[in-house]
């Protein structure tokens, strides 16, 4: 098992899509308690990006034939030619999560009716508001109605788990993969606008 690091360097948000009621209009995917993490099929999308980009710019090697370099995105991370047939990659990807001491402590907390307040009040601590409104041009002055309420997650690290089918990869694949990491440079929404940036390495 392989793990892949998401050093988040500022204020990130994977969306969800869901409003948060009168103060928020979106909040961010948490786990089944309530604590950050990012989604494991954020996390293959980004990799797969990252390799499908490195693969057109070729940055990657050449010289390990045909299946494992003119395809590796589709080897890595499979393919899909319509809906109904769908061809299995080399990786799988689990959700990433906070350190499992860190994680494993905050959930002891959090499932204890006793240490619950605690809890709860260490969770709330990752997450954070921010506001944005539209300018008018012309007056410089704030558009009627435009405030809009997000939630955000502080800066953290992010630990996903990374599983290699064997008979799909290649000896070469841990440092090709490697050798496409710092093609990613922020995760999750409104990344325009300055939020999620990140180191990502591969251990």
């Amino acid at each position: 098992m392989y793990q892949v690091k998401f050093n988040i360097r500022s204020y990130w948000r994977a969306g969800t899509g869901r409003g948060g009621g009168t103060l928020l209009d979106e909040e961010v995917h948490k786990d089944v308690y309530g604590l950050p993490c990012l989604p494991g099929r954020t996390v293959k999308g980004l990799l797969r990006r990252a390799v499908y980009r490195a693969e057109k710019w070729g940055l990657l090697n050449k010289n390990g034939g045909d299946a494992e370099t003119a395809y590796l995105t589709q080897c890595w991370f499979g393919s899909a030619e319509n809906r109904l047939e769908n061809e299995a990659g080399a990786f799988s990807v689990s959700d990433a999560v906070l350190d499992k001491e860190l994680r494993d402590y905050l959930i002891s907390l959090l499932t204890s009716r006793a240490e619950k307040p605690i809890g709860e009040s260490l969770r709330q601590g990752f997450f954070h508001q921010i506001y944005a409104t539209a300018i008018e041009h012309k007056t410089g002055s704030a558009k009627d109605k435009s405030l809009r309420g997000m939630e955000v997650t502080i800066p953290l690290t992010l630990t996903a788990q990374l599983s290699v089918h064997p008979d799909k990869i290649t000896p070469k694949w841990f440092a090709e993969l490697a050798k496409c990491l710092p093609l990613i440079r922020a995760v999750g929404t409104s990344c325009s606008r300055g939020l999620g940036r990140v180191t990502v390495t591969l251990e």
